[in-house]
């Protein structure tokens, strides 16, 4: 048994489904044999960028200290402290050949300033260069700098004092030492730039200090290139285009193989369906013949349900299992009688047009 539908509907869906089926016999196909790439950047040449300046606090001798020197990290008597032994080191080391110039200097900055934290307002500040620029030049990828420096604090403290005095500012003072390094690069892979700068920074004019600043730097970085890395397939992804796949191809073989085209209704068939459909609750079916003679033809069935519903009456017909036996309506009234016949109509467009006569057509 094959289920009947209208041709047009039949095509329509046929050549939905079709198409839908290739749109995901395609999705299937593209996401298992093309499923992208992806932009990543991966390092084409990577180095290692370490700066620092570490440090030992040399001791005046006293009653308090039974040692010499002091390590880092701790609090210190400026009155007993004789001089700061500093090792500043730098060292870039690639992972291959490359060729590598640029310059150090090592410098004291000594400042006198007011605030606290980041609020700070310098007053003054007097550079005292410790290392004058020197220049470096390899092409094996490595460069490796170390310096030591003595840091005598009276002097400084002596020199923070004197210009106390001749300001009559009295403001806070302090000693930053660091290594100021500018390093290019040529490489394979393209062109280094790197600019570091370890510091310590120790207060002065103070009966007692902490050293702080940033004076570990461990920077490694890398020249990057982007590259296109393919995807992986995306399983779940191909199943529920498979998945719909599937339903598409049963849906096509269900229209294919079980249904058909539904017969094309002749005119009589469309003017009876279309007269039950809209005045379905006037008309009242018989099962013998009308006998009726001498009945006033009417132009449509408009005019018909006019004439019922004036005078009160149902609209008749013959009752049959053959539509094409029943062809005419009547509305009876005593002694006259009004009938609509079909026999005449031979196409849809003249059943369309009686449907659409205006009930105020002049009875026949």
């Amino acid at each position: 048994m094959k289920f009947k539908i209208k041709k047009k509907i039949r095509l329509g869906l046929i050549a939905i489904t079709v198409i839908s089926i290739m749109i995901f016999a395609y999705l299937v196909y593209n996401e298992a044999y093309n499923p992208g790439f992806e932009e990543k950047k991966i390092p084409s040449y990577s180095y290692d960028n370490k700066g620092s300046i570490n440090y030992e606090i040399y001791l005046k001798p006293n009653n308090l200290y039974t040692e010499d020197k002091l390590g880092e990290g701790k609090l210190y008597i400026t009155e007993f402290v004789d001089y700061i032994d500093t090792d500043l080191k730098y060292e870039f080391t690639g992972e291959r050949d490359a060729e590598i110039n640029g310059n150090y200097d090592i410098t004291a900055k000594v400042k006198g300033y007011m605030g606290d934290g980041e609020k700070i307002t310098n007053i003054w500040e007097k550079d005292f260069p410790i290392k004058q620029v020197k220049e470096f030049n390899n092409k094996d990828g490595k460069v490796s700098i170390n310096e030591k420096v003595n840091l005598n604090i009276d002097e400084y403290n002596l020199f923070v004092q004197d210009i106390k005095e001749a300001s009559k500012i009295n403001c806070q003072a302090s000693l930053t030492l660091s290594m100021n390094v500018n390093l290019e690069g040529t490489t394979d892979k393209g062109s280094i730039e790197e600019i570091m700068s370890p510091s310590i920074t120790i207060p002065l004019d103070v009966q007692m200090f902490e050293i702080t600043g940033n004076n570990i730097i461990d920077k490694p970085a890398a020249i990057e290139e982007t590259v296109d890395e393919p995807l992986p397939v995306n399983k779940s992804r191909i199943i529920g285009y498979a998945v719909i796949l599937a339903v598409f191809v049963i849906a096509l073989i269900i229209l294919i193989f079980f249904t058909a085209v539904s017969p094309v209704k002749d005119s009589l068939e469309k003017a009876l369906g279309k007269i039950f459909k809209k005045h379905g609750e006037r008309l009242v079916a018989l099962d013998s013949d009308i006998d009726i003679q001498d009945a006033i033809t009417v132009k449509t069935i408009n005019d018909l349900v006019k004439i019922s519903d004036e005078i009160g009456k149902p609209i008749l017909y013959k009752y049959s299992d053959d539509y094409k036996e029943i062809n005419k309506f009547y509305v009876s009234n005593e002694d006259e009688a009004f009938v609509f016949s079909l026999e005449y109509l031979i196409d849809v467009e003249q059943i369309e047009e009686t449907e659409n006569t205006s009930s105020d057509n002049t009875i026949a």
